[in-house]
């Protein structure tokens, strides 16, 4: 794709498409109570060293850490950067994302840690999964990389959320920048970590790692049903390589979180 970051919100538009949504709006919170299979997201945007950005129906039109934010109002009703599972809100989230990119460095801590409010607003019986999406490393310079994203870290593993990385590049050669962003972004992954991370193309990220998210023989999909078997879910037979099932084929009650760089 000929510009990395439209072309990752797009595809995060074509996975949305295929998923079975709650069709919960974001004010459901944490009184939801769907069981089975299906999904609600939240999109984060972070980039800037104080900020994070989430669509916000009031006010300025996004929601920021500690400085002002100017930025548009929706076209429509978006989820106000809380969880939903109704497609109309989150496809205004991803084109207010779209209009209002932060062009910026990779700092990720104020992000991480509205990852944990985000969760607060989702029941128990629901599966979290957070998605953190980047193509660069993360600053060196993040004064809350050393000090706050250890606790964030250990607060999100508090509630039960499974968190995957995963680093996109521009080419199918590695280079020392894609190498880099991985290094940091693979220990804020679960553990194992390997498990839970994947450098791809930007080009293939939908196929290898939004596709088979739900299929138990995939990369993603195996680390799901471990934790959901560690859980006390039982084991399952997975289906054979390349099959595709839906999440409640293991009981799974996904609910998926993704975030950009």
């Amino acid at each position: 794709h000929p510009h990395g970051y439209y072309g990752m919100v797009e595809m995060l538009r074509d996975w949305m498409q295929t998923l079975p949504l709650t069709g919960e709006d974001h004010t459901v919170g944490a009184a939801s109570n769907v069981k089975g299979g299906t999904f609600r997201l939240a999109f984060v945007q972070f980039s800037r060293t104080d900020e994070y950005w989430v669509c916000k129906n009031t006010n300025d039109g996004c929601k920021v850490s500690t400085r002002g934010c100017d930025q548009p109002k929706p076209t429509g009703t978006c989820t106000d950067g809380l969880l939903s599972g109704d497609l109309n809100e989150l496809n205004v989230d991803l084109d207010w994302h779209e209009t209002n990119y932060m062009k910026s460095v990779t700092y990720m801590a104020k992000a991480l840690e509205d990852a944990v409010t985000v969760f607060q607003g989702s029941p128990s019986h629901r599966q979290h999964v957070l998605i953190v999406i980047t193509d660069g490393a993360m600053n060196p310079k993040e004064p809350q990389s050393s000090t706050e994203i250890p606790p964030i870290r250990q607060d999100l593993d508090a509630m039960d959320v499974i968190t995957f990385g995963v680093v996109v590049r521009k080419t199918a050669q590695h280079t020392k920048a894609d190498l880099d962003a991985e290094k940091t972004l693979k220990p804020i992954t679960s553990d194992p970590h390997d498990d839970h991370f994947v450098n791809v193309p930007l080009d293939d990220m939908l196929e290898e790692v939004f596709k088979d998210f739900c299929d138990p023989a995939g990369r993603f999909g195996a680390a799901l049903q471990a934790h959901q078997q560690n859980k006390g879910g039982g084991a399952t037979t997975p289906p054979a390589t390349g099959a595709t099932v839906p999440c409640s084929k293991w009981g799974m009650k996904l609910e998926c979180r993704a975030g950009q760089a």
